[in-house]
């Protein structure tokens, strides 16, 4: 082993390595002890460079809007990655490989559909994080039972490589061969590309300034103008910079996390804690959901009948959210009850029972909960706080149900994986249902058939505007109900944002327009095409 190889993690780590996988090493930036560094190469940075260089030429003059653009950079994203690994004969692990694909999954949601607006927020959240905790466990097994600390660990150890992993691939690059040091075959070309990029910047950035033709020409892909050359620049060394600290962690083989030894988990550290200590809070918070579920018998028997002096907004608003919140939070009491406590104390039957005690009356209720959800949208139709609430609500009972097993067989350490995976696939299903065109079709059906129940007496109105923007899935319901959704003004009626002309103008100026190729969207398309179908 050279001085520059990596060095071998100890053999008591929990966290195994694939086959051919290079040995994890430290982290040269944050580790105080003296320990190997990753070794020196040039092809890491190369590939973070021509992953952020792609990135900018995807996303130069669309105005941030995203569509099949984005699925193109997490394929080639995807790519450079597994290159890397054949590269050295390497076998990327299975976590990070589903990782992986779940990232590419959400990055094919912008190219599909046009998810409303906290929909979009979320599943570029999860494509954030599945690429972060994916290049972390790219070359080290073992995610499948990690403990939920450590996999929090290693998400805050991916959030800040993000920041300074592009210092450090600086830092290892073969710097010695560009002073003419004897190189492969791979580095001359890695030289080239670099010593090319900025010939190309300054005097592309010139003749493009001193014709307009050739400006037109490459103006989609870069702004060459010599007013803005070094904006463009500045936004292609972010990207760079972005690129470097996603990937560094999966080029370099770097250990997953800075927090904690790899022998650190909740199932071997144990707590101090023992049955009476910990038993008492879980008996009392049992016992507390009893009481609670006891109040609540009257409307579970009644199905519709509500407490007095609340109407069914009050209810919903004041009581859908808190018991979420509650159901989290008990999620996350157990989870630390049983990092406080003995591990001798936790293989006790009597333990286990006081588990099934806190989330037996819990599954009640959430219950309770999806029952003041089916209310408010009885009374009100469908919304994307509404749709994103049942998804959440679905999810945190496949958790706490894994929860419960999990506490059940004392194997804790495989909660955190799938309950993650059971994130992702929830959104991604719930994102898979077409939720802006699946709010249009409820509400404006509502309106249609005149719907009245026990729980109001006049029927509803969809509101245009709401509709629209809920983005281009819902324009197709908007078009073919339009005469609806919209009316007649009078003429001395200034303002009026609801007749059809004013209405049709609008959702020309938004969805008429061909969008640029990069940003090209499915819903968009349909929403553009059936947009120039009417007549004012």
């Amino acid at each position: 082993m050279t001085q520059d190889d990596p060095a071998p993690f100890p053999p008591s780590a929990s966290f195994s390595v694939s086959p051919l996988a290079p040995t994890p090493t430290s982290d040269p930036i944050l580790e105080a002890a003296p320990r190997p560094r990753p070794e020196r190469a040039a092809w890491p940075l190369g590939a973070a460079a021509l992953a952020g260089l792609a990135a900018h030429l995807l996303t130069v003059g669309t105005g941030g809007e995203l569509g099949i653009n984005l699925a193109v950079w997490v394929a080639l994203w995807g790519s450079l990655l597994l290159w890397s690994a054949r590269r050295h004969g390497q076998t990327p692990t299975r976590e990070g490989m589903t990782l992986l694909g779940v990232a590419f999954a959400f990055a094919l949601t912008s190219a599909v559909w046009d998810a409303p607006e906290q929909f979009h927020f979320l599943n570029v959240l999860a494509l954030l994080l599945a690429l972060v905790l994916g290049a972390g466990v790219w070359r080290h097994a073992g995610l499948a039972t990690t403990a939920t600390g450590r996999m929090t660990g290693m998400v805050l150890t991916g959030g800040m490589r993000l920041g300074y992993g592009a210092v450090a691939l600086l830092e290892r690059f073969l710097w010695a061969r560009l002073r003419g040091t004897k190189s492969g075959k791979t580095t001359p070309w890695l030289t080239g590309l670099l010593l090319t990029i900025p010939v190309l910047l300054v005097f592309g950035g010139l003749l493009a300034g001193a014709d307009g033709g050739f400006a037109d020409l490459i103006s989609g892909l870069w702004r060459w103008n010599p007013e803005n050359l070094i904006e463009s620049a500045f936004k292609v060394l972010i990207w760079m910079a972005f690129a470097g600290g996603l990937g560094y962690p999966a080029l370099m083989g770097l250990s997953p996390t800075l927090f904690g030894r790899a022998t650190e988990s909740p199932e071997e550290r144990g707590g101090r804690l023992g049955l009476i200590e910990t038993g008492m809070p879980l008996l009392a918070l049992g016992a507390l959901f009893l009481v609670f579920l006891f109040t609540q018998l009257p409307y579970f028997l009644s199905g519709i009948t509500l407490p007095d002096g609340f109407t069914f907004a009050e209810y919903v608003r004041r009581g859908f959210s808190e018991l979420l919140w509650v159901a989290f939070l008990t999620l996350g009491l157990l989870l630390a009850a049983y990092g406080l406590t003995r591990p001798e104390v936790r293989a006790q039957t009597t333990y286990r029972l006081l588990n099934l005690a806190v989330l037996l009356p819990l599954a009640l209720v959430l219950v309770s909960a999806a029952n003041r959800w089916r209310l408010y949208t009885l009374a009100y139709g469908l919304s994307e706080i509404r749709v994103l609430g049942a998804a959440l609500l679905v999810w945190l009972v496949l958790a706490l149900a894994w929860l419960g097993v999990c506490l059940w067989r004392g194997t804790l350490r495989r909660f955190a994986y799938p309950a993650l995976l059971a994130g992702f696939g929830t959104l991604l299903i719930a994102t898979l249902i077409n939720p802006g065109a699946l709010i249009a079709r409820v509400n404006v059906g509502r309106e249609l058939t005149a719907v009245t129940n026990v729980t109001r007496s006049t029927p509803q109105q969809a509101n245009v505007w709401a509709l629209i923007g809920l983005g281009a899935d819902a324009v197709p319901t908007v078009v073919a109900n339009l005469n609806t959704l919209s009316r007649d003004c009078p003429p001395t009626e200034r303002n009026c944002t609801t007749s059809r002309a004013f209405v049709v103008q609008r959702l020309k100026e938004e969805f008429g327009i061909a969008r640029d190729p990069r940003v090209w969207n499915l819903s968009q398309e349909r929403a553009r095409r059936a947009v120039l179908e009417l007549q004012p």
